[in-house]
């Protein structure tokens, strides 16, 4: 590229240009980049120590964030351990498999504390107290069923004339109370 075809006036012009370009504060690194970019084997300086200093500076801070995001993943480990000690030991979980489901109960149901899961896992677990599959006999032998045998009715007849004489005497307590 030649600036001989170009009258003495254009040439100055363009100097003129280059010059502005290069003084005002606010082109100044866009021209020297458009330049470096143009001429790559140009030495510039100014860009190239903020270049260096720049990738240094990132390969500095990605460097402080691994070892940021290595403590943080530490700091987790440490506490989920805490937490698992802590169930274990207040009773709440007897071994590491009982720790395990208690997680997986975490996982499943949306629960975010390790104490209230392991309480939610004991209750779980507990058998449920089995319910009496009749009447007790003590209940039964208080009702004389052989006048119900005899004649339902008359039986029950008796039976609330009994009842309504149990709640008109004030002395004696209603039947249930």
């Amino acid at each position: 590229m030649s600036l001989e075809d170009l009258s003495l006036e254009a040439r100055d012009e363009l100097a003129a240009l280059a010059r502005s370009l290069a003084d005002n504060p606010a082109t100044r690194k866009d021209f020297l980049r458009l330049t470096k970019k143009a001429k790559p084997e140009l030495p510039i300086p100014e860009l190239d120590i903020e270049d260096y200093t720049h990738k240094e500076v990132s390969a500095s801070n990605r460097r402080v964030e691994e070892l940021e995001a290595r403590l943080r993943e530490r700091d987790a480990r440490e506490e989920l351990e805490r937490r698992r000690s802590n169930i274990k030991q207040k009773g709440l979980a007897a071994s590491d498999d009982d720790v395990q489901q208690i997680e997986k109960i975490m996982l499943d149901k949306g629960i975010t504390n390790h104490e209230a899961a392991a309480e939610y896992w004991m209750w779980m677990n507990q058998a449920a107290k089995p319910t009496p599959s009749g009447y007790s006999t003590n209940v039964m032998k208080q009702f004389d069923l052989s006048r119900y045998m005899k004649n339902p009715v008359v039986g029950a007849r008796e039976e609330a004339v009994k009842a309504l004489n149990e709640l008109r005497n004030p002395n004696k307590r209603p039947i249930g109370l």
